[in-house]
């Protein structure tokens, strides 16, 4: 017997928001317990997600009585495969149609795999339904299994129904979330993505920082690019970025761009020695990285990179105009910087450092060269360290 009342309370409750406040899984167990006492027989509950992400294309959380919840992701490969759209998931968020799925032995099809596991494990029923966006769109799946004698009555079927919507709003909230944060991450970088979701979107807003300033780029990439077919070239430029995004990830600093064929990026600190060391520490070993897996890949070209390497305040904020920004990093720190990249280029160095550099570097020597920069009135010092 379906209880109305605590359908009616579960429904509110979604599209409020599921409060208070909880992780997508935490949510989904919550629910799962809510339909048991509305009194609909589900001892499993799946809901399948698609998002934007570079590596990501699906995520499902489960809940089943047995086994608590969990969490799995799935490929662009695996969501595109044949693999997939055989399963009833696929067939519900591509057609956009609910579907009843029965696991008697009379009902179940003899070539579905999907379903045969959840007929050994006991269940009678699938019910799947789609989980249609505001906008028309499909976002996922929602899957509820019984082993109730029979399976699901219509009594049930059409509580789970009055839910389904409400369980659209919840997934779209959590998608839209996951997916701004992703897609934004991809562009401009975790961290910068979190300020500028915060709200730090004011013309000229941003903060002063300490940093450890690492500028990249392919040397000999006007050759590569002058006399190889487009296809080369792109595989020039993204085997260096996939390498030097890594290596900076691992080692805590964060790729801010990637311009033409070169990187910026930055490892702050605060104004403290020891976290200084640690930071120019970290920005040798991620060249020391980028450097390894490059060598350990066979390209024709051989991608090579120099790198310049410098520390001290920067400003990190938006520039632009009224209706496009870029949050980047800017000031004498990212200057200096630069021209020492284009000093290694003409010294044929691989790696180049500034005196304020050294200093914190643990470990490091070499000898100085005296340098006169655009824009900098007095000469200074770089030190080609390899």
């Amino acid at each position: 017997m379906i209880d109305k009342s605590k359908l009616g309370a579960t429904i509110s409750w979604l599209i409020a928001g599921a409060q208070p406040p909880k992780s997508v899984d935490e949510i989904v167990e919550e629910c799962a317990f809510r339909m048991i006492e509305i009194g609909i027989p589900i001892e499993l509950l799946i809901v399948n997600g698609l998002f934007i992400h570079l590596q990501i294309r699906g995520m499902q959380v489960r809940w089943s009585k047995k086994n608590g919840r969990s969490r799995q992701t799935f490929t662009h490969e695996y969501m595109n495969s044949h693999m997939f759209h055989e399963i009833p998931t696929a067939e519900c968020i591509n057609t956009m149609r609910a579907l009843r799925c029965g696991l008697s032995p009379s009902e179940l099809p003899g070539d579905s795999d999907y379903l045969i596991q959840f007929a050994n494990a006991g269940y009678t029923e699938l019910f799947l339904m789609p989980l249609i966006n505001f906008d028309g769109t499909v976002s996922g799946a929602i899957e509820v299994a019984t082993r109730q004698t029979g399976g699901f009555s219509d009594e049930h079927l059409f509580a789970l129904r009055r839910l389904q919507a409400p369980l659209a709003r919840m997934k779209e909230y959590f998608t839209e979330n996951f997916d701004k944060q992703i897609t934004l991450a991809t562009y401009v970088g975790e961290k910068t993505s979190r300020q500028v979701l915060k709200g730090n979107i004011i013309l000229g807003g941003g903060e002063t920082i300490s940093a450890v300033i690492l500028f990249a780029d392919i040397a000999g990439f006007t050759e590569i690019s002058n006399s190889s077919p487009s296809e080369v070239v792109l595989n020039t430029l993204n085997t260096f970025f996939a390498a030097i995004d890594e290596a900076v990830e691992k080692n805590n600093g964060e790729i801010l761009k990637f311009m033409g064929d070169g990187a910026l990026a930055i490892f702050q600190t605060p104004d403290d020695l020891t976290a200084q060391e640690a930071a120019a520490s970290s920005a040798v070993d991620a060249v020391a990285l980028a450097r390894k897996t490059l060598a350990e890949k066979e390209t024709n070209p051989t991608v090579e990179f120099r790198a310049s390497l410098h520390i001290g305040d920067l400003f990190f904020g938006n520039i632009g105009s009224k209706s496009r920004l870029d949050f980047t990093a800017i000031g004498p720190t990212v200057n200096m910087a630069s021209r020492m990249l284009d000093e290694a280029s003409r010294r044929n160095a691989k790696t180049v450092c500034s005196k304020d550099f050294l200093n914190v570097a643990i470990g490091l020597n070499a000898d100085a060269i005296e340098c006169h920069f655009k824009g900098f009135e007095q000469p200074e010092a770089i030190y080609i360290l390899e």
